[in-house]
C-alpha cells in the first residue's frame, strides 16, 4: 500500500475524510479543501445535501484518479423521517403539505419497513442532480416543469427504527439506521415510506455514518482540518489516508521496475508475474516495493494501462527556448532512402495551412508580448495534439478574430500543468516543435509559450489577464463552455465574460466538437492508443499517430532504436508498419514522413528497421499506420 497521504511540490495526495457539517454544499467542502492544500485536483466522493451532514471523503491530488473505483461503494446512513406531512422537495427544505391520512403508530412504521428491504425499485427526487435532457432534473422542478423520473433498482441490505419519537400525535418522527447500496436516495425512502403509511413523511435530518471503508467516528471536523492546514502542508497530510485506502477488494497485479515504465508510456504490458483474474478484470499496479504505481485491466493476457501515478524514469521536461519563424507551405518530400511508401491509404496527409502566408511570431511568454504586435483574440490551453476538438476551436478563434479585425493568439505551455499540480506529465500526442507547427498551420498568427511553474499555477485569472492587457490592445477570448484557467480554474467563460464587461473585451464561447456523441479529447485519444485502437485515435485527431525522438545508435539491437526527450504515447507492444521521416521544426518547412519500415514496439519503447537513411539521422518522427 502507498504511504498515509504525503506531500510533494505540487500539494498533497491522498484522501481526506470530513465530517461535514450541515449547511454548506459539498461543492464548499471540495472548495475549501482546495484552498487549505494549495491543490487544485480535488473531488468529493459523493454528494451530501446541503442539510446533510457525516462522512464525505475527499480526493486529493492524485487521489482524485481512484474516485471512480468509490462511487459504486455502500453507504450507511442515520436518518430523521418526519411523518404526517410530505414535502415539494421530499425533505426539511421544501414546501410542507399536510398529509391525508391519520398519523402512524410506532408499530405500523416497524411493519412497514419489511417492505423496504432488499432490492426494491425506487424513483429518484425531482429535485435531484440526475440529468434529463441534458439539464438537472432540480433545474426542471425549480423551473415548474418536475419530471416524471422512471424507477430504478437500488438496495437496501439493513433498514432499522432505533428511535421513536411520537410526543406529537400528529406529526411523529422515528430514526432509522440504513445501510444501502450506491444510488439509494435516502429522501426517496422517506416520501414512499409516507405513502406505504398513507399519511405523508419527508427526511428532516441525514447523517451519513459510512462512506465505503470510510467511517465517521474516523472523520475530520472542519477545526481540525483548519488547524492542521495552519501547521503547514505536513501537518495537513498527517491526517490523510493512502490514495488506494479501500481498493483492497481489487486484485493486483506487480509488475518489474521495466514493466512499470513501460505502462507508464500507456503501452499494454504481458507482465512476468501472471495475475489470477478473469478477464476484463480491473486490477491494481504496485511495483516490487508494493507501492501503487496505477490502474488496469486485464485483457487478452496483457495488462491494459488505464491511470498511471508515475512517469516513465526516462522522461524529461519539454525543451525551452522559442524563436521566432515563418511558416509556409511546403513541397512534398519524396524519398531519399530506404523503401518509399506506395500506398495512398498509408502516405501521411499533407500539412494544410489555413492563412498560407501569414507570419506566425512565437513569443516567450505573455510578459514578452509587445504592443506591435497588434490587436490579439486569444484562446489559452495546452493543445497537446492539435486534435480535431483543437482545431474547431482554433477555426471559431479565427472568425471571431476577423470579426473584431484582431489577429488570432494561442497561449500554450512549456510544459503540461499536470507535471506541475500532479507531479507528471502524461504522455504527449504532439512534440512541442510539431506542436508549434501545427498551431501555425490552424491560423494562430501569434503563439505565446508560457511557462507553467507553480507561481503561474498560483496566479488567479484577473492577474492573467491583465498581464495581456497591459501589453497588447486584447480583443478577447475563444473558450468552451468547459475551459477555465486560473488559480482553481476560477477564470470560467461566465468569469472572463463578466470581467471583459469592465475591461472592455469580448468572450465568445463555442460548443466542444463531438464526433458519435463524444467529446474529443486528449486523455480518450491517449486510451485509444494505449489500447490499440489506432484508428478511432486516427478519427479524434484527424490524422494517425505520429511521434518525434532521438536515434539512438548505442541502444540498438540490429535496428535502428528511437528513444524520447519526452513522454509520448505509443501503442501496446508489436510490430507496425509505418512511415518515417524528418521532425517538423519552426525553422524548417514541414515535410512529410515518407520512407517505408517497421516498428517494434516493446517494454524499452521503439525500434525501428536499419536503413542507410535513418542511420544518418539524430532525430526522426514516425508515423503509425492503423
Amino acid at each position: 500500500m502507498t504511504a498515509p497521504g504525503r506531500t510533494s511540490g505540487r500539494g498533497v495526495d491522498g484522501v481526506l475524510v470530513l465530517a461535514k457539517p450541515s449547511g454548506p454544499t459539498s461543492h464548499d467542502m471540495v472548495g475549501l479543501v482546495r484552498r487549505l492544500s494549495g491543490t487544485r485536483r480535488v473531488g468529493h466522493g459523493g454528494t451530501l445535501d446541503p442539510f446533510a451532514a457525516g462522512v464525505l471523503p475527499v480526493f486529493v491530488g492524485l487521489a482524485t484518479r481512484v474516485v471512480e473505483y468509490h462511487m459504486g461503494d455502500d453507504k450507511a446512513y442515520r436518518a430523521t423521517v418526519c411523518f404526517g406531512a410530505s414535502s415539494t422537495t421530499d425533505d426539511r427544505d421544501g414546501e410542507l403539505v399536510q398529509g391525508l391520512g391519520p398519523a402512524p403508530t410506532r408499530q405500523a412504521v416497524l411493519e412497514a419497513l419489511t417492505v423496504f428491504r432488499g432490492s426494491i425499485e425506487q424513483r429518484p427526487p425531482a429535485f435531484s442532480a440526475m440529468k434529463i435532457g441534458g439539464r438537472r432534473a432540480y433545474q426542471l422542478a425549480r423551473a415548474g416543469q418536475p419530471p416524471q423520473l422512471a424507477a430504478r433498482a437500488v438496495t437496501i441490505n439493513r433498514l432499522e427504527l432505533i428511535e421513536w419519537d411520537g410526543t406529537d400525535p400528529a406529526r411523529p418522527m422515528a430514526v432509522l439506521e440504513v445501510e444501502c447500496g450506491a444510488g439509494t436516495y435516502i429522501r426517496s425512502l422517506a416520501r414512499d415510506l409516507g405513502e406505504r403509511l398513507a399519511c405523508g413523511a419527508y427526511l428532516g435530518a441525514l447523517t451519513r455514518t459510512r462512506s465505503g471503508p470510510f467511517r465517521l467516528e474516523d472523520a475530520h471536523d472542519l477545526d481540525e482540518v483548519r488547524s492542521a492546514a495552519a501547521g503547514g502542508l505536513a501537518s495537513f497530510a498527517g491526517l490523510m489516508l493512502p490514495v488506494d485506502v479501500g481498493l483492497e477488494a481489487i486484485p493486483t497485479a506487480m509488475l518489474t521496475d521495466e514493466e512499470v515504465v513501460a505502462a507508464a508510456r500507456g503501452q499494454q504490458v504481458r507482465p512476468a508475474q501472471r495475475p489470477e483474474v478473469d478477464q476484463g478484470a480491473t486490477i491494481r499496479l504496485i511495483d516490487a516495493r508494493e507501492d501503487l504505481v496505477g490502474m488496469g485491466s486485464w485483457r487478452g493476457g496483457r495488462i491494459v494501462p488505464e491511470k498511471m501515478f508515475v512517469a516513465p524514469q526516462s522522461a524529461r521536461g519539454p525543451a525551452e527556448g522559442d524563436v521566432d519563424v515563418d511558416v509556409g507551405t511546403a513541397p512534398n518530400r519524396r524519398a531519399t532512402g530506404g523503401q518509399a511508401a506506395t500506398s495512398g491509404e498509408r502516405l501521411e496527409p499533407r500539412l494544410q495551412y489555413a492563412r498560407a502566408g501569414v507570419p506566425h511570431e512565437v513569443v516567450a511568454g505573455v510578459d514578452a508580448l509587445r504592443p506591435e504586435l497588434g490587436r490579439l483574440y486569444v484562446a489559452v490551453g495546452v493543445f497537446d495534439g492539435l486534435h480535431r476538438g483543437h482545431l474547431y476551436l482554433l477555426r471559431e478563434l479565427r472568425h471571431a478574430a476577423a470579426r473584431s479585425g484582431a489577429r488570432p493568439a494561442v497561449v500554450t505551455f512549456d510544459a503540461h500543468p499536470e507535471e506541475v499540480v500532479l507531479g507528471l506529465a502524461p504522455p504527449l500526442l504532439c512534440d512541442p516543435d510539431e506542436r508549434l507547427v501545427r498551431l501555425a498551420a490552424a491560423g494562430a498568427e501569434v503563439t505565446v509559450v508560457q511557462h507553467f511553474d507553480h507561481s503561474l499555477r498560483m496566479t488567479t485569472y484577473r492577474e492573467f489577464v491583465d498581464r495581456i492587457r497591459s501589453r497588447v490592445d486584447l480583443a478577447g477570448f475563444v473558450m468552451t463552455p468547459d475551459a477555465a484557467f486560473g488559480h482553481e480554474r476560477q477564470g470560467t467563460p461566465d468569469a472572463l465574460t463578466a470581467l471583459g464587461k469592465d475591461e472592455g473585451f469580448e468572450v465568445t464561447v463555442v460548443r466542444s466538437l463531438l464526433l458519435d456523441g463524444e467529446q474529443v479529447r486528449s486523455s480518450e485519444i491517449r486510451r485509444r492508443i494505449a489500447a490499440g485502437d489506432l484508428a478511432a485515435a486516427r478519427r479524434m485527431l484527424g490524422r494517425p499517430l505520429s511521434v518525434t525522438g532521438r536515434v539512438d545508435r548505442a541502444a540498438s539491437r540490429g535496428g535502428v532504436r528511437v528513444s524520447f526527450e519526452v513522454p509520448v504515447v505509443l501503442p501496446p507492444a508489436g510490430r507496425f508498419a509505418v512511415l518515417v521521416g524528418p521532425p517538423w521544426r519552426t525553422d524548417a518547412p514541414a515535410l512529410r514522413a515518407d520512407i517505408g519500415s517497421a516498428a517494434v514496439v516493446d517494454g524499452d519503447g521503439l525500434e525501428l528497421t536499419a536503413d542507410s537513411w535513418l542511420e544518418k539521422q539524430e532525430r526522426v518522427r514516425v508515423v503509425f499506420g492503423t
